[in-house]
């Protein structure tokens, strides 16, 4: 019997509509490659790397551009070969500015990438967690958590289950389902990788009922492993989050403030365990993606291409505009961000963009609150967003405290299915953000 998906929902039949519109069935994923790339030096959660290139140099492709001391941060690479040049302020997905290297493509690509696969069986873990870091991975699913550090674990914690994300449950992305499909090999020797570093834990799979050839494909792959599980998730948004998958899969519940290892439980996105497969058998670092271009746009596909291509260069790639542009999102419709220029680069988070033209936009209209509760039925994390929404308007941080604001996990769930429109996904995160800032403050002044 399947565990019921606690929150979330199912697309209404319009919607369901719009996404059978834009499903994208791709045989092959469609290539990119730009005149130049726009490197951010801040794309993962901890400390932004600092540059260690200068304007004029000539950079190999994965080569070290930027790096950090700080242990939770991500090493930045070169996504092209050519020459640097510039060290700039650039937009980035925040509609603000981060610290960018620009690199001109000499479409020579050259690389010191391994031209034989690394032996990682018996290699020590100490070696393979190095070149881990080495290569600046950081979780592809959205979190962009580095994912060292995720192997980083107390050796008091045992754990019992790695659990590969192959849920994509973000309408419209099929990102990692064309990567299910045409890579399922090297997922699993990624996540036999990670399994060795864990001590050999049990290997759950989930992914989505909606991707029937992602399905196969991974069960194909499996089936000589009896410790690695494929399981068939329903199609209820956000059962791809962490802890509601984790609910799903193990009927365990990742207690308020804790992460998902203390319950004996670490979670990689399918993505993330095909770059540390690169990464650990041959030497290729974190510097390119498959991105979902859809929406409004003449030719939806995946495009795989390099870390810090331009947005626009990526829509113009998938034909251009399809009407007159209203809203361009990076990310999915759920979790993405709404940018204000094109010239917004991919980063190691980007699984998509999507486009919305004025005849679409209605989606996005703000109306007053009905009160109808269907934001409350939606969120998984069992939260009231139209009552955090009404105090974090009002400025009572204090009610929003007492609200677990703090537990809100962003999905934008409460959002989506907001008759009004609201965008309560928007104003809880940033209460979320607010009541912890403060909290901090308080702490420094005590």
């Amino acid at each position: 019997m399947k565990k019921k998906v606690t929150g979330g929902f199912s697309l209404s039949p319009p919607l369901k509509a719009l996404k059978k519109k834009l499903e994208i069935h791709q045989q092959t994923v469609s290539v990119f490659e730009p005149n130049m790339v726009f490197i951010p030096l801040s794309q993962h959660i901890g400390a932004p790397a600092q540059p260690i290139v200068n304007p004029g140099d000539y950079v190999k492709q994965g080569q070290v551009i930027g790096e950090s001391d700080a242990f939770v941060s991500a090493k930045v690479h070169a996504s092209v070969s050519g020459k640097v040049l510039d060290i700039t302020e650039w937009p980035n997905q925040n509609n603000q500015t981060t610290q960018t290297i620009v690199i001109e493509n000499d479409f020579n690509y050259d690389n010191d990438f391994l031209s034989t696969p690394f032996s990682w069986e018996e290699a020590s873990n100490d070696l393979i967690k190095k070149k881990i870091q080495q290569a600046g991975i950081a979780g592809k699913g959205g979190a962009t958590f580095p994912t060292h550090v995720k192997f980083a674990i107390d050796d008091t914690k045992k754990i019992d289950t790695l659990i590969l994300n192959g849920a994509e449950c973000e309408p419209f992305l099929s990102s990692d389902a064309l990567l299910m499909e045409q890579a399922a090999s090297k997922i699993i020797e990624g996540a036999l990788i990670a399994r060795k570093l864990l001590h050999d834990p049990l290997i759950i799979i989930g992914i989505e009922d909606d991707k029937p050839l992602a399905i196969a494909a991974m069960k194909k792959t499996t089936t000589s492993y009896p410790f690695i599980q494929v399981k068939v998730l329903p199609t209820v948004y956000p059962t791809g989050g962490e802890k509601q998958l984790v609910e799903v899969l193990l009927d365990r519940e990742v207690p308020l403030g804790k992460l998902t290892a203390d319950i004996g439980v670490v979670l990689m996105n399918v993505a993330t365990s095909f770059a540390l497969y690169e990464a650990v058998c041959w030497n290729k670092p974190l510097i390119n993606r498959y991105t979902t271009v859809t929406g409004d746009v003449q030719q939806p596909q995946v495009i795989q291409s390099p870390i810090g291509t331009l947005a626009g260069e990526l829509i113009d790639f998938a034909g251009g505009f399809q009407g007159a542009p209203s809203k361009v999102i990076l990310g999915g419709p759920m979790m993405g961000r709404t940018v204000t220029t094109l010239r917004v680069p991919t980063t190691k988070g980007s699984n998509g963009i999507l486009v919305f033209n004025e005849d679409n936009d209605w989606l996005f209209t703000e109306n007053p609150c009905i009160r109808c509760n269907k934001c409350v039925e939606a969120c998984p994390m069992r939260l009231m967003p139209l009552s955090i929404d009404q105090y974090f308007r009002a400025g009572d941080y204090d009610k929003c405290d007492e609200l677990l604001a703090e537990a809100c996990i962003s999905c934008g769930a409460c959002t989506f299915v907001c008759p009004a429109r609201r965008n309560l996904a928007a104003t809880i995160t940033e209460a979320k953000n607010k009541v912890s800032a403060l909290k901090k403050e308080a702490l420094q002044n005590a």
